[in-house]
């Protein structure tokens, strides 16, 4: 199949006609770059697409930062035609922010894990499923640079010129196995989280790690240096990262330096960037010392309890159980581990285990029939199994985990 000369658009009439035509396709296969390497607040600088017109594949690469964005969103959303992406996630996030929200998508990454390829990355699967190698160099390029060139223009229309026979493929071979729906299932779960609140709703001091190692006063230092490095960084434009390394934070917080000799005594804390930050890491410290701890609603989310022995040993013979049943079933069935029960489901199915106690059959048939992410599908097939796992005394032997 060949393909159509490129077409690059950076105007409204342009985007225009190019929804015109993208919306009698079957299909679309979407891609984004952002540069979120590069700036303080990551922004969409291009979408693109391809899809089947006439005898070739039409691609086309729309100049985020040039032409408006919203428009798409009929186009990407329901009403559209069906979206093929590679590892959705961060190309949801940044579509719905910029006004076109994805909705109706498949994930090739998805496909390609049920069916329990080595590799999963766009490239190895390329090469493994079509015989076609692309160029990754440009991956971590910064893609807010213009104008763009002809190289960059070729990698962008690599990334979504294969992806329709990439998915195509590896749907068959789906079907061929009989798991298409817990691909459709899988995918649907994807995109909901990414478009959902993160999982994690610690602050992001409280995620450093060892964080949870300081004490009271130490916490509440953290705390006010993360927010220092957020301030240089915004200042800047550029990822809190390449101000100083979480790490180098860490240390202060344990250190407490009270002069700034002592301050770039602590190595990365005044290299590069931070050079210009030590009177700011000295007020962040004094802060700190003066909060004393950090803010009473904070706290619970900061400070991770260890359970009791006993919990945890129900929780690693939970897991243990659902582990040895997964591997089994998929053994049976000669399909992938993650077609009979997503590391997600399991780790939920755990949680419904630990807080069952007296809970009757009918309460926790209810619980697994609302697992994010089981599906019709599953819940037919294994329902009574799930929930024969969850009911049974707990098994003896080595602990596993479900992932």
């Amino acid at each position: 199949m060949s393909q159509a000369p490129l077409v690059l658009v950076e105007r409204d009439d342009d985007l225009a006609r190019l929804i015109e035509r993208a919306a009698r396709a079957e299909a679309l296969a979407v891609d984004v770059e952002a540069n979120g390497l590069f700036a303080y607040r990551p922004r969409l600088c291009t979408i693109q697409l391809a899809f089947r017109e006439g005898d070739g594949i039409a691609v086309a690469v729309v100049d985020a930062l040039r032409a408006p964005v919203a428009p798409l969103a009929p186009l990407l959303g329901a009403a559209g035609p069906p979206k093929v992406l590679h590892d959705l996630t961060f190309d949801a996030r940044m579509l719905a922010e910029a006004g076109a929200p994805l909705a109706g998508a498949r994930d090739t990454s998805v496909s390609a894990r049920m069916l329990g390829c080595a590799a999963t990355g766009l490239a190895a699967l390329l090469a493994s499923e079509l015989g076609v190698t692309i160029d990754k160099q440009l991956q971590q390029h910064d893609w807010g640079r213009r104008p763009l060139a002809s190289a960059e223009l070729r990698y962008l229309a690599d990334d979504v010129l294969h992806l329709l026979a990439l998915d195509a493929r590896l749907a068959e071979r789906g079907r061929a196995i009989g798991i298409e729906d817990e691909i459709a299932e899988e995918c649907a779960y994807k995109l909901a989280t990414a478009l959902g609140p993160p999982r994690d709703p610690r602050p992001a001091y409280a995620r450093i790690k060892g964080a949870q190692a300081l004490d009271p006063e130490g916490r509440a230092i953290l705390r006010r240096l993360v927010a220092a490095r957020e301030a240089a960084a915004e200042e800047a434009d550029v990822p809190a990262f390449k101000i100083v390394g979480s790490e180098v934070l860490l240390e202060l917080a344990q250190r407490r330096p009270a002069r700034a000799d002592d301050v770039r005594a602590v190595r990365g804390a005044a290299a590069g960037r931070a050079a210009t930050c030590v009177a700011a890491w000295l007020r962040a410290i004094e802060q700190g010392r003066s909060d004393g701890d950090v803010p009473e609603e904070e706290r619970a989310l900061f400070l991770q309890v260890r359970p009791p022995r006993r919990e945890l040993a129900a929780r690693r013979a939970m897991e243990t159980r659902i582990t040895g049943w997964r591997r089994a079933e998929a053994k049976a069935r000669k399909v992938d581990e993650q077609v009979v029960l997503p590391g997600h489901c399991a780790q939920d199915l755990v949680e419904i285990a630990l807080a069952a106690g007296d809970a009757g059959d009918a309460a926790v048939a209810a619980a697994i029939a609302r697992i994010p992410g089981l599906g019709a599908r599953r819940l037919a097939r294994y329902g009574g199994a799930l929930a024969a796992l969850v009911s049974a005394p707990p098994p003896s032997g080595p602990p596993g985990t479900a992932t």
